[in-house]
Formats: structure tokens, C-alpha cells, sequence
């Protein structure tokens, strides 16, 4: 079973892995938005129809747009993996001298009622952010990328990917509770 919910945590940490490959891209659209502006260059390309996500042309202001959405894949999906990695931020002052045990009824009781209610939350105004957002169709009033709801549907995306890691990190916390532990599980160590 800790194998299986390691697999599922690989899974969720996919998104993070792919978001990460977008610095590259993030660097040269800010390379080309800085020599852009130096020069006065305000439209980089136009077409007759209009693209998903661009609209009918692509700007300064689209560039702009896409170093914030991709700022947002990586900071959204970035701490999923960090949690999956027990990278986050958390206190350890108390818990620094706890027995494994220990360690995992404070993650259980951290993960299920801190955590885990602040995600739904998430995931149901996020949803709802989302969707008025595809509904009324916006778009960037300043000439930058269109079909916003993409990028707010990440925001709930992720906190759902969020709640799959943190049910893993559970299911693996009871083991160590109530079945018998090998090593690391569910974030919690004898290391720790």
C-alpha cells in the first residue's frame, strides 16, 4: 500500500515537474518584452482570427500576462511537490524531539483539519472563480492574453492535486500508527 500511494504522489508531482520546464520559455519571453519596450515595440505579431488564449494579436501586454500565468503554474503546483517532498514550510519546534508516532498524529491532525478544509475551501470558490471567469468570458482589458479562466481553473486544479498528496500522506500516517513502518512515510521520519 505505501508503494501505491508513493506512485500516486510521483503522479501528483508531475504538473510541477512540467511547470518547472517553463523558467526557460519564462526567460526569453522576458528577454523579449524588455528589447520590446527598449525599442518601442508594442505588437509583436498580428492575425485575422482570433487564437485561444492570445486573441488577435500578440503584444507586450501578452507577454506580460504570460510571465504572471507562468509564475502561477509554478508557484501552484511548485508547493504541491514541496509538500509531496516534505519541503514546505512547517514548525518543527515541538514535534523536532517526537517519536515517529508522534510525528505522524501531529501530521494526521495538521493534514485533516488544517489542511485539508482550507483546500476544499480552495477548490470551492476556486471552482467558481473559474467558471463566472469562462462565463462571462473575460479576457485582458489592456491588450494582453484572453480566456482567463484557463489560468484560474489551475488555482482549484491544483488544490485538488493538493488533496490527493495530502490523502496519501494520511493513508501512509495511519500506517505508521497502526501497521508496521519502514523508513520514511507519509513526509514523517525517524530523520525529521
Amino acid at each position: 500500500m505505501l508503494s501505491f500511494t508513493r506512485k500516486i504522489r510521483d503522479i501528483c508531482s508531475l504538473p510541477a515537474y512540467i511547470s518547472g520546464w517553463l523558467i526557460f520559455p519564462l526567460i526569453i519571453i522576458i528577454c523579449v518584452g524588455v528589447l520590446g519596450a527598449k525599442f518601442g515595440i508594442n505588437q509583436l505579431f498580428e492575425w485575422d482570427n482570433e487564437i485561444f488564449l492570445l486573441g488577435d494579436a500578440l503584444t507586450l501586454n501578452s507577454l506580460l500576462d504570460f510571465q504572471w500565468y507562468i509564475f502561477a503554474l509554478v508557484v501552484l503546483f511548485g508547493g504541491v511537490c514541496s509538500y509531496i517532498d516534505n519541503q514546505h514550510v512547517k514548525v518543527d519546534l515541538f514535534s523536532n524531539g517526537f517519536s515517529l508516532k508522534k510525528k505522524a498524529v501531529v501530521g494526521l491532525l495538521g493534514d485533516l483539519f488544517f489542511l485539508t478544509p482550507f483546500l476544499l475551501i480552495i477548490v470551492f470558490y476556486g471552482s467558481k472563480f473559474a467558471y463566472t471567469s469562462f462565463l462571462s468570458g473575460e479576457g485582458s482589458t489592456y491588450g494582453g492574453l484572453q480566456d482567463r479562466w484557463v489560468i484560474k481553473a489551475c488555482l482549484p486544479l491544483s488544490a485538488s492535486i493538493f488533496m490527493i498528496a495530502v490523502l496519501t500522506r494520511v493513508i501512509d500516517g495511519f500506517f505508521v500508527l497502526f501497521g508496521k513502518p519502514n523508513g520514511s512515510v507519509g513526509g514523517v521520519s525517524n530523520d525529521d
